[in-house]
């Protein structure tokens, strides 16, 4: 399953997700439309990938934009490096995004590639940091979602159930009695935030490890066939909700915090833009992101739908 690429240190679970396969723009716009009221401003453009989790966040922040009055299209892009400085150059004005891997790519633009990182597990010092970072930038960022879609380590809901876990604490706590068996992307024994991370921070004892992939079928399957007690996975994804996976809490802040928000060109942000997007925002849980893309990649509902769907639940639309 791919993800928009993570901080440079999670290069080896954002592999797969650097290069994304590209689509014309004119393919990716949808229902550009309808026509601007005198309250809703000067037309936005929604940058988003190919994924479906950041085509579900494009299509909520359309809908409710239009529903203010906004004429709001989409227009699909590659990657954080084509969609960002689009953004900045207002051909585009506005993306669903990352809060620790936009925070360290406008740390590398402003500072330079050898910048100290200054993304962690803290969402409001992370926050705060990318709020200068991309005022440098032209940038403006509304206030981030709870929902966060992150490298993370899932069991099952049966091995969480009868051990107790729901905390990184406490899988090391019972790894001292039981060495758990990891699953992952083959690098990560040597990786700081995989296997190490888990080592260092919460006393993790692993007794052996499964070489697999960076959150993706391979460690699904071995997690339910029980070759793997622990694996990998990406926190929203929408096989984590269709297997009942139990991810447990980063409850020490081992990976930097990956919370989704809006990222606006500022010269386009208005009251009304922001007062469409902060609910959104508002309502979105990690849990509620789950579901929403096991309706897109496993459900192979559409985008659109889905996000229409939320939205009206939650009284937005």
């Amino acid at each position: 399953m791919g993800r928009m690429n993570r901080v440079s240190r999670f290069a080896l679970f954002a592999a797969g997700a650097v290069v994304l396969a590209a689509c014309s723009s004119g393919g990716g716009d949808t229902d550009s439309s309808a026509s601007p009221t005198s309250e809703g401003g000067a037309p936005v453009t929604i940058a988003t990938t190919n994924f479906s989790e950041t085509k579900i966040l494009a299509s909520m922040y359309q809908q409710v934009l239009q529903a203010k009055g906004v004429d709001a299209s989409i227009k699909e892009l590659t990657t954080r490096e084509v969609i960002v400085p689009a953004l900045e150059k207002g051909e585009v004005q506005l993306t669903p995004e990352y809060l620790g891997s936009l925070t360290e790519f406008l740390n590398k633009e402003v500072n330079g590639p050898d910048a100290e990182q200054v993304a962690s597990g803290d969402a409001d010092a992370t926050f705060t940091a990318a709020q200068e970072l991309a005022g440098k930038q032209g940038l403006t960022l509304l206030t981030p979602s709870a929902a966060q879609d992150q490298n993370a380590f899932a069991v099952t809901q049966d091995f969480a159930t009868q051990n107790n876990l729901q905390t990184l604490t406490q899988l090391g706590e019972y790894s001292q009695g039981s060495p758990i068996t990891l699953g992952g992307p083959p690098e990560c024994p040597k990786r700081p935030f995989c296997q190490p991370g888990l080592e260092e921070t919460y006393n993790v004892k692993v007794g052996s490890f499964v070489p697999l992939d960076a959150g993706g079928p391979l460690t699904i399957q071995a997690l339910n066939q029980g070759k793997v007690n622990v694996g990998l996975v990406f926190s929203s994804s929408g096989s984590v909700a269709a297997n009942n996976l139990v991810v447990l809490e980063d409850d020490k802040g081992l990976q930097t915090a990956e919370n989704i928000l809006p990222a606006l060109n500022s010269e386009a942000v208005t009251d009304t833009i922001t007062a469409a997007l902060d609910p959104v925002s508002a309502a979105l849980t990690t849990d509620e992101l789950q579901q929403l893309n096991e309706q897109v990649e496993i459900d192979r509902k559409k985008p659109e739908a889905v996000a229409k769907d939320w939205l009206t639940q939650e009284g937005l639309l």
